[in-house]
């Protein structure tokens, strides 16, 4: 019997152990806000589950591992709302309005969680030359999107001022930067403020055949 067929208790080992990384991950995540990744341990990260290291270890390999993975999922369920976002755009929507919704959906989701949003923008930082390179590596393909699929649905015709690799940079490390500070902040302000503040940033790196941007 194959490892996708096996039942025990009732459930599939494949649907075990997604559940089990799945606790990890969401463990991992709410401890490192919590914390600060430097202060916990694995043996932290395994209570917080409340799963065993040879559990943790049929799923990870160290605990910068369980890490990389809690901040590719913030990643990876904040590009699948932008591109929700976009399949919703109404074709009679003005440039504004259309990068308001994909820029809502982006900090909606990251900032749906405080502690995702620690996790991704401050935890991650300077960890280790591992993790600057994935995190570049990430950054990398929010541009290759913002460039191949974001900007011709907000803006038919339209390119990234500076190309991709420093337009889009440029809008990236603004949003990074200010979700730092948003992150940090006391009182925080609303996600619709950082919206209204990012918006414009966003389309002022944006050339048009007309150069509208409304």
């Amino acid at each position: 019997m194959t490892m996708v067929g096996r039942q025990y208790g009732g459930r599939a080992v494949t649907e075990r152990k997604a559940e089990r990384r799945e606790r990890f991950l969401d463990a991992a995540t709410r401890i490192f806000a919590e914390r600060g990744y430097a202060n916990c341990s694995l043996a932290d990260v395994c209570a917080a589950a409340a799963l065993s290291k040879r559990q943790f270890y049929e799923e990870f390999q160290t605990r910068e591992d369980v890490l990389v993975a809690a901040y590719d999922r913030i990643q990876d369920e904040a590009a699948a709302a932008v591109l929700a976002a976009l399949a919703e755009l109404d074709p009679r929507f003005d440039m504004t309005t259309a990068m308001t919704a994909v820029v809502s959906a982006y900090l909606g989701s990251i900032g749906a969680d405080p502690y995702r949003t620690k996790v991704a923008f401050i935890e991650v930082v300077g960890v280790s030359d591992r993790m600057e390179q994935h995190r570049r590596e990430r950054r990398h393909a929010w541009a290759a999107m913002l460039d191949a699929t974001v900007v011709p649905a907000v803006a038919p015709g339209a390119r990234i001022r500076g190309g991709t690799a420093w337009g889009a940079s440029a809008l990236i490390g603004a949003i990074n930067g200010l979700t730092h500070e948003w992150v940090l902040a006391d009182p925080r302000p609303s996600t619709a403020e950082l919206v209204e503040l990012l918006v414009p940033i966003a389309l002022s790196l944006l050339e048009v055949p007309d150069q509208r941007t409304a």
